[in-house]
């Protein structure tokens, strides 16, 4: 789990650096946001890092406006 963890939090880092403090904030959403879809079943590292990679850019830039839902 850590290591899936870890590998979203560099990619986001990557292409927006976050400071100390968001990033533990981060890292500590993150993991609560994995653990619970390991928890219901998801055991792909690949699709696991996809959705938290999502889930991470959806907490700190917002939702993207071209998807309302509708």
């Amino acid at each position: 789990m850590k290591d899936v963890v870890d590998r979203i939090l560099s990619i986001y880092a990557s292409t927006r650096p976050l400071d100390p403090a968001r990033l533990l904030d981060s890292r500590l959403r993150i993991t609560r946001y994995i653990e619970s879809l390991a928890s219901a079943g998801q055991s792909d590292a690949q699709q696991l890092a996809t959705y938290g990679l999502a889930y991470l850019t959806e907490m700190h830039e917002g939702r993207d406006p071209r998807f309302t839902g509708c």
